[in-house]
Parts: structure tokens; C-alpha cells; sequence
């Protein structure tokens, strides 16, 4: 079953890609999906579903032996940068390391709860207004489903989140908001050459004509990535 759920076309083969059975014990198997089969899932909302994974997201974050904080922004802090940024309908929303998609889900709620979208508002924020890149699989994996409880996206649906590393080159597109917690540290396998051609290390480096800095320091390259990313009044 998890083989060939891997197999399907949209954001739904991407939730399942390499995903195994780690239940080894058959009775405890039972047990979960004895109490899965109890609940009617399809007679609970998006928002209660939702509301419950993030619930346990933030319970696996807060277990710091996992090491999963830190793909796990506070849900305060992300909700106040929202607040400030206000985004509005029929606008694009981007994260170059959108962890488990906190921001994704902040601003979603913040647009239906502000405004009185029409047909073609709704349809855009369903679609086309979140894209981002996460590097780790089984974080984007979280992303991916934590996006498809919220009713963003399609199930066979194009993802919108990129397995690729944001600062690798300028993809060519611009969007109106950056809402991101970047990763910190200096702890990059690459190195940036800017334009003059400076460079800090030999081995790897983002070759990137529109970083005004070489360095290797990840807020700075990702605060340049940004820049790049938005549009003029972005």
C-alpha cells in the first residue's frame, strides 16, 4: 500500500515517497489502525484536522532529543510577523525554508479571516499563492501534509514545495511576500562567489551574480536570496 501510494501523481505520491512501516510489533500495528478506523474522518473539517496536526508537530518539535525544533518556528512568533506584513488576497507568499509550513498557514489565515474572497480570491489562495523550498525529506514530507489538511493544494495537485536547495541559482520567479525563520549558522557546504569572483572557500559555491556579498555566513546568503526573490514593491 505505502509502495504504490508512493507512485502517484501530485502532492499526494510526494507525502508517500520511501515511506516504510517502522511498526514492528503486529499488535501495536492493530491497536493504530483500529483506533484510525474508529474515528469517521471524512465528517471532520479541514480546520479540526489540521488543528490536530499541527498540534502534533508542535509535540514532536518541543521534544528537543529529535532535534525537530528546528524546523518548528514558535506559532506566536510566526503569527506576529504575519500580523505585521498584513498580506493581502490575489498576492504570491514565499518561504526559501519553509520547514513544516508555518508561515504557509498563518497567512492563509490571515487573508480568509480579514477578507470576504470571492470565487477567483479563493481559487488563487488555494493554488497559486504559497511556493518554497525545504531540503529535508521527511520535513518536507510534514510540509506537504500539514499544507494538504489545510486544504491548500490538490491532492494530485502540482507540489509547490521544492526539494532544492534555495540558494543553488536565481529560479527567475518574484513574488510579492518572503515570510521565513532561515536557517542560522555558518555551517554551509558552499561558499558564495559574487560578482567581482571573490571567494571565501575552494570546494563548493553558489556561483550567484545578483549576491552583492561572498560569504558563507546562511542568514546573509539567505537575506541576499530574498532580495532577489521579491518583486519591486515586494
Amino acid at each position: 500500500m505505502l509502495r504504490s501510494l508512493g507512485t502517484e501523481k501530485g502532492i499526494l505520491g510526494q507525502i508517500f515517497t520511501k515511506s516504510q512501516n517502522k511498526i514492528q510489533d503486529p499488535a501495536k500495528l492493530l491497536k493504530v489502525i483500529d483506533m484510525i478506523g474508529k474515528e469517521q474522518w471524512t465528517m471532520v473539517g479541514a480546520d479540526i484536522k489540521g488543528d490536530i496536526y499541527e498540534g502534533l508537530l508542535e509535540k514532536n518539535a518541543a521534544d528537543t532529543k529529535s532535534g525537530a525544533g528546528q524546523y518548528f518556528t514558535p506559532r506566536a512568533l510566526i503569527k506576529a510577523m504575519v500580523a505585521c506584513l498584513d498580506p493581502q488576497p490575489m498576492k504570491s507568499v514565499h518561504d526559501p525554508s519553509c520547514g513544516t509550513g508555518g508561515f504557509f498557514l498563518a497567512a492563509y489565515d490571515h487573508i480568509i479571516r480579514n477578507h470576504d474572497l470571492d470565487r477567483d480570491q479563493k481559487v488563487f489562495l488555494k493554488n497559486k499563492t504559497f511556493s518554497g523550498n525545504e531540503i529535508v525529506a521527511g520535513t518536507r514530507r510534514l510540509c506537504l501534509m500539514n499544507m494538504f489538511l489545510h486544504n491548500i493544494g490538490e491532492i494530485d495537485g502540482n507540489t509547490f514545495i521544492s526539494p532544492n536547495d534555495a540558494l543553488i541559482a536565481d529560479e527567475g520567479f518574484r513574488v510579492d511576500y518572503v515570510l521565513a525563520n532561515p536557517p542560522f549558522g555558518k555551517k554551509s557546504s558552499m561558499t558564495i562567489t559574487n560578482e567581482e569572483g571573490d571567494q571565501e572557500r575552494q570546494d563548493l559555491s553558489y556561483n550567484r551574480q545578483d549576491f552583492w556579498a561572498s560569504t558563507s555566513n546562511k542568514q546573509l546568503n539567505f537575506l541576499q536570496h530574498i532580495r532577489t526573490l521579491l518583486k519591486v514593491n515586494g
